[in-house]
């Protein structure tokens, strides 16, 4: 309503003004003519001001917005706020921009990881096939040796095994295709079947497992669970090097929790801020992938829990954390 006052108030004044010229002389004659030729001339004049006005204002509205649009990266903070329509228009466009750039850049980190993820995955998979690979060509050099070489064949194939069994579970859970079960299962009946799936590990070691605490049963899925308990148990006897792990069991009104406690000298804390990171290994004369770490977090992720570590004086350990 604003924008059309002015023409409102000349248009009011053209015809108040007519009006007195005709009852001053409400003869029809050059006089009532010249008057209303001379109003007419200024209203014309008043409605081009106007109209002038109005697209100066409209040029300057515009080139504020051309100009905001270029500093839109370096000050969008002080550019996000108008009250009239440019002002809206303008914070709409801004805005726009604003959350496409953003979306471009989370593509763009998307794409890096990936980069970096298949470089990975490749690399893991090229190390145990240059082994096999050479194997062959001993065999064929060293006939007598065969069976040696076969046995180291076979380790190599078991690691290619394990990687695309771990990747495939990485994958599912990452892709979100299958939904987490919420059921209650024993705690303890879990770690019976954890330390049954690792007796080789143990036996091969020489280590032993303790379970200590009392049991009470967890919301959750078991079998996902489980994945990340066992992942945490290799990860303790491989830190460990003989010796024992242990595997606790601890409760409160806030929280239930699993403790897979190792005895070794523990994550250095220059390195603690990565070991979630996916094929990052805090000691690289490590045998495993480097996944587990991160396909645990995503479980207990998955699942609303915590993964937390915590070193102490003559042990640390890994703790599963459900939350009530």
């Amino acid at each position: 309503m604003d924008k059309y006052k002015d023409l409102m108030i000349i248009s009011i004044l053209f015809f108040f003004l007519l009006m007195m010229s005709i009852w001053i002389n409400p003869r029809f004659d050059i006089l009532t003519l010249c008057l209303s030729l001379v109003l007419s001339i200024l209203l014309f004049i008043s409605l081009k001001k106007i109209r002038d006005s109005r697209l100066s204002t409209l040029n300057s509205k515009i080139d504020e917005m051309i100009e905001t649009l270029h500093m839109v990266d370096e000050r969008v903070e002080e550019v996000l706020y108008g009250d009239d329509i440019f002002g809206r228009l303008k914070d709409e466009i801004i805005k726009n921009l604003v959350e496409k750039r953003e979306i471009a850049s989370q593509a763009e980190d998307k794409r890096k990881n990936l980069k970096t993820y298949l470089e990975d995955i490749t690399h893991q998979i090229k190390t145990p096939l240059t082994g096999i690979l050479l194997m062959l060509d001993l065999i064929e050099e060293d006939p007598e040796n065969k069976a040696k070489y076969i046995q180291i064949m076979r380790k190599d194939i078991d690691r290619l095994y394990s990687l695309a069994d771990i990747l495939l579970k990485m994958s599912f859970l990452d892709a979100g295709v299958m939904d987490l079960k919420k059921e209650s299962f024993s705690a303890k009946n879990m770690l019976l079947d954890v330390e049954i799936s690792l007796e080789s590990y143990f036996s091969k070691d020489k280590m032993n497992i303790e379970i200590v605490g009392d049991d009470f049963n967890l919301i959750g899925d078991r079998e996902w669970t489980l994945e990340a308990v066992i992942n945490l148990v290799k990860n303790a006897i491989e830190a460990s090097n003989g010796g024992k792990v242990q595997i606790e069991l601890k409760k409160n009104k806030i929280f239930q929790s699993i403790l897979v406690r190792d005895f070794s000298e523990g994550i250095p804390d220059s390195k603690l801020g990565k070991i979630y990171q996916r094929f990052y290994k805090a000691d690289s004369k490590s045998k495993g992938f480097g996944i587990g770490l991160p396909m645990v977090k995503s479980i207990m992720d998955r699942q609303g829990g915590e993964v937390l570590y915590t070193r102490t004086n003559d042990s640390n350990y890994f703790e599963l954390r459900f939350y009530r």
